[in-house]
């Protein structure tokens, strides 16, 4: 089962298929929706408190997170997988809703508000639909499935920034709010037929209910290779902080009006899911095929700290979205397809509970103790823009290093093999 078409002759491999696509279809809708929440609630944000206050409400992040997190997995113990998925979702919808009619009025700490939830659902959503992928998928069948059907969602999210970018300043900012949360119904629908059609999997009897805790924290200790996913996490959000804070100052230095800022923002997403999209199809499956693990692994973190250091010595908006935009694109295509295969081989609670603290948390976590950190150090004194980039030189060489222990040889429980 080396290529996409010699797993679609087999029939598991198009039952599969089926599955995953309606998925990924699924995720197409959610994340073109998210790209009508993302910008809007950046400039929304800045047009209230300005990019310098941005690091303030990020360090909130974790907080959110961290509540909506523990809700979900209480709702996974009661009512399983399937339906936690289908509140998770709708629950979204309603308040992104709610925010869109109370706009305007209910002061400007809604826009403080509104740009801590949208930093915060889409992630624990989109790790819900790698949890069912890694749960009907076999290990070779995620690396010929994960790049396409991941690519169905950068596509959404190509499809809602090119829409952004071209209707935000006719439209307003403020409707694409409202616009967010009517796509996330069909999402929800065709996520909750793939579920149908490969049936709901199941935690084994020791796990059932949340027997071992809404959160099984305990795996983090007894899985060497989910630890080592949530420190590669960890490090990679405080790159991703550092070059998203000095893209937002440089943004706003050069973009003062809320409506035209909204539509280069838009544009900006859109060329990141481009490259996303395009790596997706074109050169994540061959990747995943040809190269190790531990190649791919260790070749992303080494991209940054070049992009990193150039952006140190050569401080300009051109470069600042470069690095931003390599970041996303490959963080959202190879990184990801490539990470998830690790999780294939693990349990129900592994899939469903512990990711959602190793990927989902701590990629927030990591955003908001760096927010924390240049907030402090803001309100001690003045930033040198150079900090940023040193920064993420800094914690992709972490990055780097890490990559070697996640990728070494482990047993089918995460422990390392001798």
């Amino acid at each position: 089962m080396s290529t996409l078409l010699a797993a679609l002759r087999t029939e598991r491999g198009r039952h599969v298929a089926g599955a995953v696509f309606l998925a990924g279809l699924s995720a197409m809708f959610l994340f073109c929706g998210y790209e009508f929440i993302r910008s809007p609630a950046e400039s929304i944000f800045i047009d209230q408190f300005g990019a310098g206050a941005k690091p303030y409400a990020i360090a909130c992040v974790p907080f959110m997170m961290a509540a909506m997190i523990y809700s979900y997995g209480r709702l996974l113990s009661s009512v399983g997988a399937k339906k936690a998925m289908a509140v998770s979702m709708l629950g979204s919808a309603f308040f992104l809703l709610l925010a869109w009619l109370l706009l305007g009025r209910a002061g400007k700490w809604l826009a403080f508000l509104l740009l801590v939830f949208k930093e915060s659902y889409v992630v624990i959503i989109s790790e819900q639909y790698w949890s069912f992928i890694n749960s009907v998928l076999k290990d070779e069948e995620g690396k010929v499935f994960n790049g396409p059907v991941a690519g169905l969602g950068a596509l959404g999210s190509l499809i809602g920034g090119w829409l952004l970018g071209r209707f935000a300043v006719g439209l307003g900012t403020d409707i694409f709010v409202a616009i967010a949360a009517v796509m996330i119904l069909p999402a929800a629908a065709l996520f909750w037929i793939g579920y149908n059609n490969a049936g709901e999997p199941k935690p084994s009897p020791d796990e059932a209910g949340g027997k071992k805790g809404h959160l099984h924290l305990s795996i983090l200790k007894e899985n060497r290779t989910v630890l080592f996913i949530a420190l590669i996490i960890f490090a990679a959000q405080v790159v991703a902080t550092a070059l998203d804070f000095r893209f937002t100052q440089l943004v706003q230095d050069f973009m003062p009006l809320k409506d035209a800022r909204t539509a280069y923002l838009g544009h900006f997403w859109m060329n990141v899911n481009i490259f996303s999209f395009s790596m997706q199809f074109l050169l994540t499956p061959l990747l995943l095929r040809y190269l190790p693990r531990r190649g791919i692994l260790t070749a992303i973190p080494a991209v940054h700290i070049v992009t990193c250091l150039l952006l140190f010595l050569y401080p300009t908006l051109g470069l600042a979205s470069t690095a931003f935009l390599l970041f996303k694109g490959m963080d959202y295509s190879i990184f990801r397809a490539s990470k998830e295969t690790l999780y294939i081989p693990f349990s129900y609670d592994t899939r469903y509970r512990a990711k959602q603290i190793a990927d989902a948390f701590t990629y927030r976590f990591a955003k908001g103790l760096t927010a924390t950190l240049v907030s402090g150090l803001k309100a001690a004194g003045s930033i040198a823009p150079g900090f940023y980039p040193a920064l993420g030189v800094f914690f992709s060489a972490v990055w780097l290093l890490l990559s070697f222990p996640l990728t070494a040889k482990r047993g089918p429980a995460g422990a390392l093999e001798h």
